[in-house]
């Protein structure tokens, strides 16, 4: 009785949590598209002034100046507008978490340390009301990747629009997430009783985790030498892709030492991998740059991790991977926050990051490190036409206005519960004034009181409102 107690007061008290967003996806291209007069950056082949892009069956078929438009083409004028490929976030739980206060809705780890067997799309929620408001800004893929444990599972690429995952799909298993045990002692442990107790258990806890990595390393060789019938693991089956190269070991290593650990397991195993860090990457640049190892950046607006480090050490870090000339790609923490993902890119241009170079880390270079370059990363023919159109600078909070976006050729809302409730709270503002313009009108009926055709809070507050026609001058080329 106290159980359905419990289950009815979940279905009362949780709709909106469970509920999904209302924005429907986009319908499959059913003719060419064409956008005229724009701006386009390609990434890979600079930007092209006046040009023209056209799509057809979710594939870019033409881009160019002198482009000839086929015969039953929706034509966009783009006149003064840019056009971007779509940004990727390298590493994100969005779809796998809704609330983080809820535990109901987080579904991004599973139990135990060890779970190479587990996929982040089995999770995935494509009616996740976060979705939307990360396509505003232009983010229109996410490699979505679990956590939790030493061995969290497999990541898979996803367009950020569909029905279902299977719509979403751009590459499934995209790679297998693993984090370095943690080694290192806090202060506030150290001269402690237990303290000989503690580095104990830290080294057990990383000889368990070595132990296991060897031991599925001996397995795929037996497993390639057809010795392992009759005695499969599951778990070792799934690793099994990563000694044989066919998919990226995506690992998180945030101390030096665990670096150093990192490092040693990818020239060990000879793995095609990608580093997730932060600052303490710095100290072995050159063993990154050997080792040909590609960096994720968890976050550019972080402080810094010592007390000595300068405290642009993080905004730098892009800068320093650049010069070093080791592949890197920007993401956000946890899912939510990936909206402000092209304004981290941003930041770290203000501090000496070349603006291309950036845009490449939104783009291209996520997408060669987990091997969908083939697919999405830039604006090439034969690739996805998944792109956005921006009337100012993407990477500046203030200029930046999606003004349309398309993923796989179709066209998608790019509305979410964010704009439609600042469009209800600003109504607020009208109403009001309206009401003033009223009690004027009816104290004073000789006055002519001239209507503004749209009245907004900045109005009422006598401040200058910010529009994108004027906005930040780009210099990509």
């Amino acid at each position: 009785m106290i159980y359905l107690q419990f289950l009815l007061l979940i279905a009362l008290f949780t709709p909106n949590i469970l509920s999904a967003h209302s924005e429907i996806p986009g319908e499959p291209q059913r003719k060419p598209i064409a956008l005229t007069n724009a701006t386009i950056v390609t990434i890979t082949k600079g930007v092209i002034e006046n040009a023209t892009i056209v799509f057809e069956k979710g594939k870019i078929t033409k881009i160019g100046t002198d482009v000839t438009i086929p015969e039953n083409t929706e034509i966009i004028n783009c006149q003064g507008q840019y056009v971007f490929p779509g940004f990727i976030t390298a590493s994100t739980t969005l779809g796998l978490v809704e609330i983080d206060a809820v535990r109901a809705t987080r579904d991004m780890n599973e139990v135990g340390l060890y779970n190479p067997n587990v996929k982040a799309e089995t999770a995935y929620n494509p009616e996740s009301e976060l979705i939307p408001t990360i396509r505003t800004n232009g983010v229109l893929i996410a490699n979505i990747v679990p956590e939790g444990g030493f061995i969290s599972g497999q990541g898979s690429f996803l367009a950020l629009d569909g029905w279902n995952k299977e719509d979403a799909m751009i590459q499934s298993k995209s790679c297998m997430k693993i984090s370095i045990p943690d080694v290192t002692i806090a202060p506030w442990m150290k001269n402690l009783e237990k303290e000989a107790e503690i580095k104990a258990d830290i080294e057990k806890k990383l000889q368990e985790f070595l132990t296991y990595i060897e031991n599925a390393h001996s397995y795929s060789l037996l497993a390639k030498e057809g010795l392992s019938k009759g005695n499969v693991d599951l778990r070792y089956e799934s690793l099994r892709a990563i000694f044989e190269k066919q998919q990226v070991c995506f690992i998180e290593a945030n101390s030096y030492q665990q670096l150093l650990i990192a490092l040693e397991i990818i020239r060990r195993y000879n793995l095609r991998a990608v580093l997730s860090t932060g600052n303490e990457v710095i100290r072995c640049l050159d063993q990154v740059k050997a080792l040909q190892v590609g960096i994720v950046i968890p976050r550019i607006h972080s402080l810094p991790d010592k007390d000595e480090d300068t405290y642009d050490q993080p905004f730098t870090l892009p800068q320093q991977l650049q010069k070093k000339g080791i592949l890197f790609a920007f993401s956000e923490s946890g899912s939510w926050q990936q909206r402000n993902l092209p304004f981290n890119a941003g930041t770290a241009v203000g501090f000496g990051l070349e603006e291309m170079e950036a845009l490449k880390g939104l783009t291209l270079y996520p997408a060669m490190m987990f091997g969908v370059d083939s697919l999405v990363g830039s604006l090439d023919i034969g690739k996805e036409a998944t792109l956005f159109v921006s009337q100012g600078n993407p990477l500046d909070y203030s200029t930046n206005k999606v003004t349309m976006a398309f993923i796989k050729g179709r066209k998608m809302s790019i509305e979410n519960r964010n704009t439609r409730l600042a469009k209800k709270y600003r109504s607020r503002y009208t109403q009001l004034r309206m009401e003033e313009i009223y009690n004027l009108q009816n104290e004073k009926p000789s006055k002519k009181i001239e209507l503004k055709e749209e009245i907004t809070p900045q109005d009422s507050i006598k401040t200058q409102k910010l529009t994108p026609e004027n906005p930040k001058k780009l210099q990509w080329k």
